[in-house]
């Protein structure tokens, strides 16, 4: 399974296989941000790289970040999926398409996390938690993303590759979007 989890190749050709891990990967990935990243920065006082858009004081964002990460993690994720499935089509039944596609892009939001995630953990262990030494590898964590929309889209639903890079490209502003007004 640990080997399934870091092959996209596997994990996308087995899907069927794969399609319970879903869950499983969106709950990892958001409580993992939680814990990992966001608590110790609320518990270290540290203020976010720039003012928040949203009317939370500098000082308490992390605190409030911390108690909405996972509801907005689970409806980003089902917002995605609801992305992916408008703009791909297909035939099968809904609900296994749904899951298909929540696999998809569940999986491609696990997997750059989890380098993304060393990368913050050192930085906030280090006292280094600054915008210039996070932003580039969540830059290309979020490249990742795409590419990995972009090979599972067309893998599992057998989408041409104009249709499954528009899917990456849609999906990968929407996250973009959203974790620029939330995420700090």
């Amino acid at each position: 399974m640990f080997v399934l989890m870091f092959n996209p190749r596997r994990f996308f050709e087995g899907i069927a296989k794969t399609i319970h891990l879903s869950p499983v990967l969106i709950a990892v990935r958001w409580i993992g941000t939680a814990s990992l990243v966001t608590l110790p920065l609320w518990l270290k006082g540290a203020v976010p790289f720039s003012p928040p858009w949203l009317p939370i004081p500098e000082e308490t964002y992390y605190f409030w970040q911390l108690v909405f990460i996972l509801p907005y993690g689970v409806l980003i994720t089902f917002l995605l999926t609801g992305l992916t499935l408008l703009i791909c089509k297909g035939g099968g039944r809904p609900s296994t398409r749904f899951r298909a596609a929540l696999a998809v892009v569940s999986y491609s939001l696990f997997l750059p996390w989890v380098a993304c995630l060393v990368w913050d953990i050192f930085l906030i262990l280090s006292g280094n938690w600054s915008l210039a030494w996070a932003a580039p590898f969540h830059s290309a964590a979020v490249i990742a993303e795409g590419l990995l929309y972009a090979y599972g889209v067309r893998k599992v639903f057998s989408a041409s590759w104009t249709r499954a890079v528009l899917i990456a490209v849609i999906n990968s502003i929407v996250f973009i979007g959203l974790s620029a007004l939330i995420v700090r």
